[in-house]
């Protein structure tokens, strides 16, 4: 699918995408894979983890964990790129037809020169000190290694656990949320009515860019199954990769984070979670404010879903809305604690 919005700007979807995005949020430790393992469940997640312990051992010293795969649309056939199809067999076919040297550039996201590429392929010596610099990100010059000299046996083994991916779970995911396209669509059309792509971009990836280039093609992509927020690949091109729920979701723990950085509120939350449920007049013994006071710091807990209210006769009874305080602490989790040493 692609959708011309502005004369160089595009939306876009491809269900190939999906299958890369849901094969890193399986096997990327460093990723968000909530979204994963909600589709498949925790049984087939172990399962395919262990059959790919060998690919997940490499994609995990990747600094995108194996979305690096995408980096090289940026010089592939347009008509075959992700914005309108990505055929697995033929974007494979283009990455081994590459130079060694302009393939080790576009898959590491074009951190090296041309002539850095080509020295770095080689001169082993130089090859680690661009992975030490930052030039290429990767954590294991073992791996780095066998994906610059051996690129073959990578794609054998990244593209055996993509056709693993396409379960009935995931299709039956993938139809639900291919519904919403149309309305996607019409909503960021919109957006470029008032903003630039470029400032699109930003507005996506809730960031502004130091440097601001001119490219020759912007395309937007929703990714259901991303376990990122967003991610960005650019040279020539600009692609966005964008999670719409995952953005919701953060969203809303902005929202719950604002309502209870009130101490008055968190007290609220404090005395609820021990009681079970309260009314407002137990409120206003327990904090000693006058019943307005209560009235309008429920209304914000109500508001941004962290507390629920029943009706008890003439009375409102309140209590931990647990499933959305679950999804809160969920979200900050994928935020706070991504770092793969942690976990």
């Amino acid at each position: 699918m692609k959708v011309a919005l502005t004369e160089n700007t595009y939306f876009g979807y491809s269900r190939e995408i999906e299958y890369i995005a849901a094969l890193a949020g399986m096997l990327g430790d460093n990723l968000d894979g909530r979204t994963a393992r909600e589709v498949y469940g925790e049984e087939f997640v172990a399962r395919f983890r262990k059959k790919h312990r060998e690919l997940s051992e490499i994609i995990n010293t990747m600094f995108l964990g194996g979305l690096e795969i995408l980096e090289c649309l940026m010089d592939y056939d347009m008509d075959k790129a992700g914005v309108s199809g990505l055929d697995p067999a033929s974007y494979r076919a283009y990455m081994e037809g590459l130079s060694k040297e302009k393939f080790v550039r576009q898959f590491f996201g074009y951190g090296l020169t041309e002539e850095e590429a080509e020295r770095a392929c080689r001169d082993e010596e130089f090859l680690a000190a661009c992975m030490d610099d930052k030039k290429i990100l990767m954590s294991s010059f073992v791996n780095l290694k066998r994906i610059v000299h051996r690129r073959e046996e990578f794609f054998d083994l990244y593209f055996a656990a993509l056709e693993d991916v396409k379960t009935p779970e995931l299709a039956a995911r993938l139809d639900q949320f291919e519904k919403l396209l149309p309305r996607m669509q019409k909503e960021l059309f919109e957006k470029t009515k008032l903003m630039d792509s470029v400032s699109l971009c930003e507005c996506l990836m809730q960031k502004e860019f130091s440097q601001k280039y001119a490219f020759a093609l912007h395309a937007f992509i929703p990714v259901c199954m991303l376990p990122r927020n967003t991610v960005t690949y650019y040279e020539k091109h600009q692609y966005t990769l964008y999670s719409e729920t995952r953005m919701i979701s953060r969203q809303k723990a902005l929202d719950v984070l604002k309502v209870v950085s009130d101490e008055t509120r968190l007290r609220i939350i404090d005395i609820l979670s021990e009681a079970g449920t309260a009314n407002g007049k137990y409120l206003v013994k327990k904090l000693h404010v006058s019943p307005s006071t209560v009235s309008h710091h429920m209304d914000l807990l109500l508001d941004c879903g962290i507390v629920k209210e029943e009706k008890n006769k003439n009375a409102k009874d309140y209590s931990i809305n647990y499933e959305a305080a679950e999804s809160f602490i969920h979200e900050l989790e994928g935020i706070i604690l991504k770092n793969k040493d942690y976990a």
